[in-house]
C-alpha cells in the first residue's frame, strides 16, 4: 500500500502528499514529497473529523454515500475519497490547478489501496 501512496504523490503535480487513514482518525500509512509544505498527518487528522460529520449528514439526509470530498484554501487543495466503510485516502495539493490531474489519480489508485484494505 505504501508504494501505492508514494505513485499518487509522484503522478500529482504539486503534491505535497497522500495519507491512508481510518475514520476513526487514526493514521495508517503515508507518502510525501521531497520537501512537503505542510505536515499531511495533521492536515488529514483535523479533516477526518469533519468528513466523518459530512458523512453522518449525508446519511440522515438520505442522500447516499459520500464517495469524495474536495476542499479548495489558500494553500492548496485536499482530496479525499472513501476506500471502505472503515478507511478513506487524503492528497494535498499545492496548486489547485493540478486539482483534476490530483483527483483522476487518486480514484484510479484507490481501486489498488481498497482491494488491499
Amino acid at each position: 500500500m505504501q508504494e501505492i501512496l508514494q505513485r499518487i504523490v509522484d503522478r500529482t503535480p504539486g503534491a505535497q502528499g497522500a495519507i491512508l487513514m481510518g475514520f476513526d482518525g487514526i493514521p495508517v500509512l503515508q507518502a510525501e514529497a521531497p520537501s512537503p509544505s505542510v505536515d499531511i498527518e495533521a492536515v488529514a487528522m483535523e479533516f477526518s473529523f469533519r468528513f466523518i460529520e459530512l458523512v453522518k449528514a449525508a446519511q440522515a439526509l438520505e442522500l447516499g454515500s459520500i464517495h469524495d470530498v474536495t476542499i479548495k484554501t489558500d494553500r492548496g487543495v485536499v482530496i479525499t475519497r472513501v476506500l471502505t466503510e472503515d478507511y478513506f485516502v487524503c492528497l494535498f495539493v499545492d496548486d489547485p490547478v493540478y486539482l483534476g490531474k490530483g483527483r483522476y489519480v487518486l480514484r484510479v489508485e484507490s481501486v489498488g489501496l481498497a482491494q488491499q484494505l
